[in-house]
């Protein structure tokens, strides 16, 4: 191997371990703003970075339970240090991840349990998707945040039906 291919792979390498929008998990980031109830900003000393809570959404800005989503969200993480599992970034360039606090609470879960999100139907695949949508589901039978409304439409059909207004 020459020397230069093998510069050109440490380079690539070193890229792909500082780079927290591609690392696989990323240790203490600083949540810096809470956007919305899924979406944050976190800083890792060198950049800022959105943080799109992956498989779950949070209701949409006017839709019923929004600003309550974000403050919930706003209460657990806001300037505290947390571990990302990257997961994918999306189609605005947002990196989607698990978010745990240092203590190891899964962020994105307790949304759910809390009753301000919804597991996310077309995104949440994955194995631990089954056991969010039982939390789900105990979060409508007990009324808790958003399932006190009487019909709470999902963000995904919301977006669909109010695109245009």
């Amino acid at each position: 191997m020459t020397k230069y291919k093998m510069v050109w792979i440490f380079l690539i390498a070193v890229f792909l371990v500082c780079d927290p929008a591609i690392a696989k998990t990323v240790h203490d980031v600083l949540v810096k703003k809470v956007i919305d109830g899924d979406s944050i900003l976190v800083s890792n000393g060198t950049k800022d970075i959105k943080i799109r809570l992956w498989g779950i959404d949070t209701p949409e800005y006017r839709q019923p339970y929004s600003k309550a989503a974000k403050k919930i969200t706003k209460k657990i993480l806001l300037h505290e240090l947390v571990d990302l599992e990257v997961k994918d970034i999306d189609k605005y360039g947002r990196t989607v991840a698990l978010v745990r606090t240092k203590n190891g609470e899964n962020v994105n879960e307790l949304l759910v349990r809390s009753g301000y999100a919804w597991v996310h139907i077309y995104y949440c695949k994955e194995p631990i998707c089954k056991t969010w949508k039982v939390y789900e589901s105990e979060a409508r039978e007990k009324k808790t945040g958003l399932w006190r409304e009487a019909n709470p439409v999902a963000p995904w059909i919301w977006k669909r039906k109010y695109k245009n207004r």
